[in-house]
């Protein structure tokens, strides 16, 4: 039976080390999601709808970064699909920083039209 590509024992170590600690921040996230999503359905009347939409963001960041430990974990748990399993990991860190992404461009572009119309508004003031 012939395998594929197979990282060391050290290597394995390191990807174990990552997918340990990327699961751990994964279902904290997760845990933080949900606390905050909640707190903000509690604060509905008063303004909770960025909290619920905060909440609901870290969820999903904490969900995909637990994907990608999952798939890191494979990596070190099977034998003949390193490779594999690396792209899929990589697959799920590439989902995990693109919303990441679009998620910093949305709030950048908030950020300065609110700063746009503070400096409409203060100079349209007497």
């Amino acid at each position: 039976m012939e395998f594929g590509y197979e990282f060391s024992s050290s290597q394995n170590e390191l990807i174990k080390q990552l997918a340990d600690k990327m699961r751990f921040v994964g279902y904290f996230l997760i845990g933080v999601g949900v606390l905050t999503a909640i707190g903000g359905l509690l604060a509905l009347r008063n303004g909770g709808v960025g909290s619920i939409i905060s909440g609901v963001v870290q969820v999903i960041i904490g969900v995909w970064t637990s994907k990608a430990a999952s798939a890191f974990k494979l990596i070190v748990e099977t034998q003949g699909n390193d490779i594999e399993n690396l792209m899929g990991a990589l697959g799920e860190l590439r989902k995990l920083y693109a919303l990441q992404y679009w998620a910093l461009i949305i709030a950048i572009v908030f950020a300065v039209i609110g700063l746009i119309l503070g400096l409409v508004l203060s100079a349209s003031l007497p």
